[in-house]
């Protein structure tokens, strides 16, 4: 089983930022959550990793609520990535990626073997191995974000939820950190801006406005222009890629200026 999202709705701050979102993700899966900002993606996401808890509706993990489990029992399955994790402490790569071993610890905490191969394994992963040794504070925005992966793949989870992972990486590495995770034997939940990254590697994408669920469903069958025009205000064009069946997305660039304010010269 996996995670499991039935009618869930919340308010935050008075605002309901959430509104009746049901998804259910396949074992190993790799899904996309789509939408402009302020649609609740990143607030999904931190209800499907238990840091709130729903005001309506249901999360459960292998069938049991999320919200009943004890945190490390959460921890064990799900590893999060945020948009913003930052430290000043003079923290080490290594020590960064160690972190995600924490729920696995025992009661004195000492690193076993297990944990030194999950470190140096996930470190390889995201292409780290040589910079494990560095300060955090020395890190470019992109290493730092591939620090915060190999954290989370060292967690060893089944449940991975990743809130715009891409950003301040090059196109390379979005390249190489997107077909990383979807090949991974994991259940993952994406939140994306790129309409073209998530058609490209996401299994299924669940696109969001105002909280609510506006399609889901194959990148090809939701990518619509009719789709786009609704939920981005703009114009799009959506070819079908014929070697893989997956689509293509190109924006048209007058509907760039449409909704800009007119400013005198």
């Amino acid at each position: 089983m996996t995670l499991r999202i039935d009618s869930v709705s919340w308010r935050r701050g008075g605002v309901l930022v959430v509104n009746d979102v049901t998804l259910h993700p396949r074992p190993g899966e790799t899904v996309g959550l789509l939408g402009p900002n302020g649609s609740g993606k990143s607030s999904l996401l931190r209800l499907m990793q238990a840091a709130s808890r729903p005001d309506a509706g249901s999360i459960l993990l292998d069938g049991e609520p999320i919200s009943t489990l004890p945190r490390r029992a959460v921890a064990q399955r799900i590893a999060a990535v945020t948009q913003q994790a930052e430290t000043d402490t003079d923290i080490t790569v290594h020590d960064v990626v160690r972190l995600g071993r924490t729920p696995h610890r025992g009661l004195w905490g000492g690193a076993s073997a297990r944990d030194d191969a999950a470190i140096y394994e996930a470190l390889d992963r995201v292409g780290l191995v040589d910079q494990a040794g560095r300060f955090w504070r020395s890190l470019s925005g992109g290493e730092r974000q591939r620090a915060h992966i190999a954290r989370a793949l060292a967690q060893e989870p089944r449940e991975l939820l990743l809130d715009e992972p891409t950003n301040h990486l090059d196109i390379r590495h979005q390249l190489d950190l997107l077909h990383l995770i979807s090949t991974l034997d994991v259940t993952s939940i994406i939140a994306l801006h790129d309409l073209n990254l998530a058609a490209m590697f996401c299994d299924s994408i669940l696109v969001l406005k105002r909280g609510r669920v506006i399609a889901a469903g194959e990148p090809r069958d939701v990518l619509t222009p009719p789709l786009i025009r609704e939920v981005y205000d703009i114009e799009a064009d959506v070819t079908v890629v014929n070697e893989t069946g997956g689509v293509s997305v190109s924006f048209k660039r007058s509907s760039c200026y449409r909704s800009l304010p007119a400013t005198r010269l």
